[in-house]
Order: C-alpha cells, then sequence, then structure tokens
C-alpha cells in the first residue's frame, strides 16, 4: 500500500518557523529559563497546550492558565473599586479609584514563587483583551500594579481557517512565534510513551498516515479527523472494552470522535482486534510459531504484533524501575522472528525506548538482539 506522509496538512506558514512536538519542547522550556514570552499556533489537537503545560512542570514554575476566549477586559484589567474613594476633610468629595484584581493574580503577586502565565486560545479573544495583554506581556504590570512572580508567558492558538482571527500585531511583536507541525511518526512516537493510545488505533494510524488529521478547512462537515479525535476514541475503547461494551457501539464512538468516513474503515482494524485477541494469548504463551504468523494478511500482523507489544508494555509499568516481567524474553523472542519492520513499528510505538532502558531490557538476551537489528533498521 502507497503511504502519503502526512504532517498538519498546512498550506500556508503565515512567516513562522515550523516546530515539531519535540523542537517546540526544547524552545518552551529556554523561553521559560529565560524569562521571556512565546506564541504556538496550530491546527487543533496537536497537543499545544498539553505541550505547554508539560515544561511548565518540568521548569518548576507555578501555571496560571487563563481561557482567553471566555473572558473580558475586566478579567484582566481589573473591576474598579467603587469603595475606594477617600473624602476630603474640607468636604470636598475628590476620590481616587483603585482596582480590584481577580483572584487568579495573587499568584502572580504574593508568595516568592515564579509563575507562568499560559494564555490559551490567544485566537478567539475578545479584541479589548488586547489592551491589558500588551503590559501584562510587556512590562509584567497589570494597570501599573506589578506582577512580581510573573516570570513568562505563552500563549496558544488555532489557524483562522478553524475559526479563530490573527492575534493583535503589537501582542505578537512581544513574544517569539512559532507554527506546530506533528506527523503520524512523531504522534506514534508519543502514544508509545504514554500509553494512552489504543493499539487498534496506532495499527490504522501507521497504515494511514494521512488520516491522522482530516482537512483545514472542512466546509459543512461537522466531523473529522484530528490527534485529539483518536486520543478521545481510543479513551473510549478502552472503557468500552472494561464494561463490555457492544462491539456495535465501541465503532459507533470511534466515529462520533474521528467521522463517520473514517470511523467505517477502522472498523475493519477493530475487527481485526477482537479476532487476534486469542493469538495475543499464544503469543504470551510462546505457543505461536513465525510459520502461524507469517500465514496472517499483513494488516493483521501489525495489529497483533501491536496488541502484543501494548500489554507487555502495561505489564512493564507494574514492575519496579530497573526490573521488566520474565515474559517479556518471550515477546522479543516472538518480535524476533517476524518481519523486522512490522516488530520495529510495535516496539517504538507501543513500548518506546525509553521505557525498555529505564527498565533495563536492553540486557536481556533476546531484547538486546532485537535493539541491535531496530538500530541496524533506522540506521538502513
Amino acid at each position: 500500500m502507497a503511504r502519503k506522509e502526512q504532517t498538519a496538512g498546512i498550506s500556508s506558514d503565515f512567516n513562522l518557523r515550523k516546530l515539531s512536538p519535540n523542537e517546540l519542547r526544547e524552545n518552551l522550556l529556554c523561553t521559560i529559563q529565560g524569562k521571556g514570552n512565546i506564541a504556538i499556533f496550530g491546527r487543533r489537537g496537536t497537543g499545544k497546550t498539553m505541550i505547554a503545560k508539560q515544561c511548565i512542570r518540568e521548569a518548576e514554575v507555578e501555571e496560571v492558565y487563563l481561557n482567553l476566549s471566555v473572558l473580558e477586559r475586566v478579567d484582566l484589567g481589573g473591576y474598579p473599586d467603587m469603595m475606594s474613594g477617600k473624602t476630603a476633610k474640607d468636604g470636598d468629595k475628590a476620590r481616587f479609584l483603585d482596582f480590584i484584581l481577580p483572584s487568579f493574580y495573587r499568584k502572580l503577586c504574593e508568595g516568592t514563587k515564579p509563575v507562568t502565565l499560559l494564555l490559551d486560545e490567544v485566537d478567539k479573544a475578545d479584541p479589548s483583551l488586547w489592551a491589558p495583554l500588551l503590559e501584562i506581556t510587556q512590562f509584567r504590570t497589570c494597570n501599573g500594579r506589578e506582577l512580581p512572580n510573573l516570570v513568562s508567558c505563552v500563549m496558544t492558538g488555532n489557524l483562522t481557517a478553524e475559526g479563530g482571527q490573527r492575534p493583535s500585531l503589537p501582542l505578537l511583536d512581544r513574544a517569539e512565534k512559532y507554527l506546530i507541525e506533528s506527523d503520524h511518526r512523531q504522534w506514534l512516537e508519543w502514544a508509545g510513551k504514554t500509553r494512552e493510545i489504543h493499539p487498534a488505533v496506532t495499527a490504522y494510524i501507521n497504515d494511514h498516515p494521512d488520516h491522522l488529521y482530516g482537512e483545514v478547512d472542512e466546509g459543512d462537515a461537522y466531523a473529522s479527523s484530528s490527534p485529539r479525535g483518536w486520543h478521545n476514541a481510543s479513551k473510549l475503547l478502552a472503557c468500552g472494552e472494561e464494561h463490555n461494551w457492544p462491539v456495535s457501539v465501541l465503532v459507533n464512538k470511534v466515529s462520533g470522535c474521528i467521522g463517520k468516513q473514517i470511523g467505517m474503515q477502522f472498523q475493519h482494524y477493530y475487527d481485526h482486534y477482537q479476532v487476534l485477541l486469542p493469538v495475543v494469548e499464544k503469543i504470551f504463551k510462546g505457543t505461536v510459531v513465525a510459520k502461524e504468523f507469517e500465514r496472517m494478511e499483513r494488516t493483521k500482523q501489525i495489529v497483533c504484533a501491536m496488541i502484543a507489544c501494548a500489554r507487555l508494555a502495561a505489564k512493564i509499568d507494574e514492575s519496579p524501575e530497573g526490573k521488566y516481567p520474565e515474559v517479556s524474553g518471550t515477546i522479543a523472542k516472538f518480535l524476533l522472528g517476524i518481519e523486522s519492520e512490522i516488530s520495529l513499528i510495535a516496539a517504538r510505538s507501543q513500548i518506546n525506548l525509553d521505557r525498555l532502558i529505564m527498565h533495563g531490557l536492553d540486557e536481556e538476551p533476546n531484547w538486546s538482539k532485537l535493539l541491535d537489528r531496530i538500530n541496524d533498521r533506522i540506521a538502513g
């Protein structure tokens, strides 16, 4: 099957430097350390906000999250305190009005912990917010009041074709600006690290990389695929399997997350998943031989290998760091006996090489051989 390379599918770069998720993470950490501002734009579901939150945690600073799409000017600039004026002794009612700041400013003003302000949905912010944001991002003040704990601001937004608008240029001038762009390989690697994506989904995206994203402009369609949609579908599949939901309901749930057309195509892969569970049990018992596996069609082989690796990843995570379950050698032996490309896809997307090293699997003989083969495959 010819494979179409799939990135975020953005036709224009908006005169912005494009960054992969890993590059964005590296830049975000440096921006927070350097006490700067950064604006991240990209397609819906590409993980902009999630990556920002992860980096803020890694930088060990406090996060203050604001959804700009639901705020008005007074929510940033403060509310007039009608009781703050003082009457002069001579009876003249000369008053000086103060402003009361919303409660989220407390972390920016009190204590000593450094704070990063995460300004989400900047593309959907009301234009009345631009003025207070200009002051906050440049001077770290609000109505002249110092915000001593504010060290950096991170803004995230979607593309104009997805219902947003370009933020004020003077505001963007106060920040670094990047376009996040991800492809299916990076998404599958993330899936392997988090174990939050169902193996039938990862198998499907591996074979249909152009289905990770829908079109930038979906016209009158109400649903289309996105990384977030596939993530939500995976959660529903896991929950449905745990509670024994009918397969027809599960397939409908997936279509509800990523749209009818691709949802119907995914059903074929999920049918494979259901049929292959007994084969996976055999793999864990070490009773599946290479010839038996080779007789299966390639799509089933990929799904089967991914299910086996996903289950092994769950067992690895239950083991103490530096140790690995005994069955891991059996799975490695199975992966050594099948096509190298399939073993590479399954291991990288479901287990992740970092997890293997963390738990010492690179010292297990079969896994050592498999890793050498994977490395040779990558180098080649």
